[in-house]
């Protein structure tokens, strides 16, 4: 049966017909909008990047687990590793295979910056990543599933971005950059997931980090991966990763993670991947929701993790509230709707633009489903939030102020509303299930 029938009688069945249309309509409606095309880069800015690169040293290590890869698959990620403008790596290839299909096409580059380790025996994904991490010698890890891409300019983005943290007094523990999809020939390429900054809470509803990442060696070395949480294991590495950083740096623990805003990474889709077909790995789905509840009973916060209406995507239930667990939030932004169901305030980005605008409640933000993820955001609208004591007592104090109780600038006033509580060191959360019907 064809997967995207699969993929909506098993949406139906989960979330009911009324969703299920607005989620069919979404998509058509993306499908159309959705004009990305990678361009790759240019032979002259190839020859700048290698040459700004010889004066780095920021040793990398990229780790790849292998099992029967297909050779195809196997040859083109070598030949994308050895293509960087940045040289400064080694390729770690840790093969639990049954033949020597790996160990032959790993030979044949005759790079002497591929280490080929065999395995044993087949260990899964987390086992098999653990013997490889054992071979690494790089002061940073990236991660590489044995059947996607690197772009050419993958390691000199990422160690440009370390260098330029560095210059501010952070040594990053941890970073990622953009993906996108391939096709299996990769003469297609789709679905460009530009993320944003770290945002803690949008990674509690789904491991939007994924790829590429790369780990500062120490630290992706005392946090070996967990077998149990196979299918998900990125996630829950990512998870204790973020929870180290935190122990170690404090309420400044942000500034120690990095986002390249490039795709420096190609995700292969084929018939097997996970990314050709979500539904295919559903044991990792339930692995990802249990990963995220040990994180946050691990951090003291109790909380029930369940499912939300998309596959790999998780609503975060706090016990008895978000503000009794989490001293770092002081208050929840949601969406407000105009008479005709549609988001015209609510939460806003960087900018101070209405984000989700003119989306219906039942649109989810498109294939990435953010409008209906929690998730932190820079600003919220004062009407409609939920607050804890302080921040519904600074609202209070800031309506006092007006003059003219008729003539309000209520967006004015949240955006001095939020200046001032983040000043005081709290955040915001969007809370994908208020909605509030405005006039």
């Amino acid at each position: 049966m064809n997967t995207d029938i699969i993929k909506t009688l098993n949406y139906i069945k989960r979330n009911g017909p009324v969703k299920t249309y607005y989620a069919i309509r979404e998509r058509l409606r993306d499908n159309k909008t959705d004009e990305y095309d990678y361009v790759p880069l240019s032979e002259e800015k190839r020859l700048d990047e290698i040459r700004e690169s010889l004066n780095i040293d920021v040793p990398v290590s990229i780790l790849v687990p292998a099992y029967n890869t297909d050779e195809k698959f196997l040859r083109e990620l070598i030949g994308s590793v050895t293509a960087q403008t940045y040289g400064k790596w080694e390729l770690v290839i840790a093969d639990a295979s049954l033949t020597d299909s790996v160990k032959n096409v790993a030979e044949s580059f005759q790079d002497k910056r591929i280490v080929y380790v065999p395995l044993k025996e087949n260990l899964g994904i987390s086992g098999n990543t653990n013997e490889g991490l054992k071979h690494c010698t790089g002061e940073y890890i990236g991660l590489l599933d044995h059947d996607d891409l690197l772009t050419r300019d993958a390691l000199y983005e990422m160690v440009k971005c370390i260098l330029e943290a560095r210059t501010n007094g952070n040594k990053l523990q941890l970073l990622y950059s953009d993906e996108d999809k391939t096709n299996a020939e990769t003469t297609q390429f789709f679905e460009a997931n530009i993320k944003p900054e770290f945002n803690y809470d949008l990674l509690l509803s789904n491991n939007y980090i994924c790829h590429f990442l790369m780990v500062d060696g120490d630290l992706a070395r005392r946090t070996p991966f967990r077998s149990e949480y196979d299918g998900a294991q990125d996630h829950d590495f990512i998870l204790r990763c973020v929870a180290d950083i935190r122990k170690e740096y404090g309420d400044h623990y942000e500034d120690h993670i990095g986002h390249v805003g490039r795709v420096l990474y190609h995700w292969r889709c084929h018939e097997e991947s996970t990314s050709a077909n979500p539904a295919s790995k559903t044991y990792a789905y339930d692995a990802g929701k249990r990963a995220v509840a040990d994180h946050l009973k691990n951090a003291g916060v109790e909380a029930v993790v369940s499912d939300s209406e998309h596959v790999g995507f998780f609503k975060v239930s706090y016990e008895p509230d978000i503000f009794s667990q989490r001293k770092d939030v002081c208050a929840l932004g949601c969406r407000i709707l105009d008479k005709k169901g549609l988001v015209r305030d609510g939460v806003y980005d960087k900018d101070g633009n209405v984000m989700f605008y003119g989306l219906s409640r039942h649109d989810s933000g498109g294939r990435l489903h953010r409008a209906s993820c929690s998730m932190e955001v820079p600003y919220i609208s004062v009407l409609g939030m939920i607050p804890n004591k302080e921040a519904s007592d600074l609202f209070n104090e800031l309506l006092n102020k007006e003059k003219d109780s008729s003539n309000i600038d209520y967006k004015k006033l949240s955006m001095e509303f939020c200046r001032i509580m983040k000043d005081r060191g709290y955040r915001f959360v969007y809370d994908p299930d208020t909605v509030v019907k405005g006039k």
